[in-house]
């Protein structure tokens, strides 16, 4: 049976997962409140730049263009903006409540944690720093940088000679290409890498406060990169290292860092603590095998004589249950000691396939941005691993 250690571990990791799926969703709605921008401002700018280039005409359009490109995509990054703030404040909130619960589920002993107050939790998104610039800065900056990016490029265009519809693709690119080929998609990658580093920035400061509180019961903490299989130098070299809790490097430690700060139970603390009632019945039945008497379920009908024995055999077999943190192992290892629906649920069906039967490393599914490649791409470069998992690449 796994001990209190490694199931934590796993819960963490798992979570981890969750974050980065979170981190997902919340991208998603960012880029929806920018792209819904979109298409009035293409047509702002095929409407209000004319042929002819750089006139005097043009240049009082484009000064009115300015002002409808400051309010539209201003309008859209305040959406933004409070998007962030709900999001990160309720994480910030509910991650260290997420931890407690792990670890009351994992431990084979009754313990009382302290929690961090909601209210100095969420402090950590308007005070606490991630890249240099706390949340409002990051949302201030990237707001004046896509504003300005668009505003130049209609000048450049203008200043070229361009059509209005030259100059509008430049900004926005074009449907056939998803918008990929304008400036916007700059934009787009930026504040993805924002909301990424965010939500892993805001749950470790969030874990860093509750783990802080029960230092007795968290004495260290792992530095855990392994969730990242294109891991930076900077993170892979800190992968398994031991820190005091609340010291060392905390993650993120760059844009789009996936790592993590894993908490290890302290079994010399938590191990002479009371077992809870399951637990106990447990330690019971294997102290009654091991004494070769009757079994009882409760303490108090053990045979005389006997009890004071027990509850030394109970605190070393706790200690042995809550156990050390687990060996340095790295995601692809994790990962495949998973269930198949845990898998496929985290990879989708196809990849977890392809993970299993094709024996494809996770290195083949990301790019070196990070970002997954399409299945009709890996489709095309890597036929025999579809063909070992059972899936015919001229399909995808």
């Amino acid at each position: 049976m796994a001990t209190a250690n490694e199931q934590f571990f796993d819960a963490m990791v798992r979570h981890q997962i969750g974050l980065l799926r979170l981190s997902g969703s919340i991208r998603k709605e960012v880029f929806a409140l920018l792209n819904a921008t979109e298409e009035d401002l293409a047509r702002r700018i095929r409407n209000g730049i004319r042929p002819g280039g750089v006139t005097p005409a043009n240049i009082k359009r484009a000064q009115a263009l300015e002002v409808v490109v400051r309010n539209l995509r201003g309008e859209a990054w305040k959406k933004v903006a409070k998007l962030w703030r709900k999001e990160f404040n309720e994480l910030a909130v509910a991650n260290p409540q997420f931890v407690a619960n792990a670890v009351q589920t994992v431990m084979p002993v009754t313990v009382s944690l302290n929690m961090p107050s909601p209210e100095l939790l969420r402090t950590l998104v308007t005070t606490n720093p991630f890249e240099g610039k706390v949340l409002s800065q990051w949302a201030k900056s990237i707001a004046s940088t896509d504003i300005n990016r668009i505003i130049d490029q209609v000048r450049i265009g203008m200043v070229q000679g361009e059509g209005s519809d030259a100059i509008a693709r430049r900004v926005v690119g074009t449907r056939a290409a998803g918008g990929r080929n304008g400036v916007t998609e700059i934009t787009r990658r930026g504040a993805e890498a924002i909301t990424r580093t965010a939500v892993n920035h805001y749950s470790n400061q969030a874990n860093r406060k509750f783990f802080e509180d029960n230092k007795r019961i968290f004495p260290r903490e792992v530095y855990v990169a392994t969730l990242d299989d294109r891991t930076t130098l900077i993170c892979g070299k800190l992968d398994g290292e031991r820190f005091p809790t609340g010291e060392g490097p905390i993650p993120p430690l760059h844009f789009r860092c996936r790592s993590l700060r894993v908490a290890v139970i302290n079994d010399e603390v938590v191990g002479t603590r009371f077992a809870k009632p399951v637990a106990q019945r447990g330690l019971l039945r294997d102290f009654a095998k091991e004494r070769g008497i009757n079994p009882v379920s409760r303490r108090s009908a053990l045979p005389r004589g006997t009890k004071g024995d027990f509850d030394r055999f109970a605190r070393a077999r706790t200690k042995q249950m809550i156990g050390k943190v687990p060996a340095k192992v790295t995601y692809q290892e994790w990962l495949g000691r998973q269930s198949t629906q845990f898998q496929n649920d985290v990879l989708g069906n196809a990849r977890g396939r392809l993970f299993r039967d094709g024996k494809l490393p996770l290195s083949k599914f990301v790019n070196r941005a990070g970002d997954d490649i399409p299945l009709r791409d890996l489709a095309r470069f890597q036929r025999q691993a579809f063909l070992d998992a059972g899936l015919d690449p001229d399909v995808f």
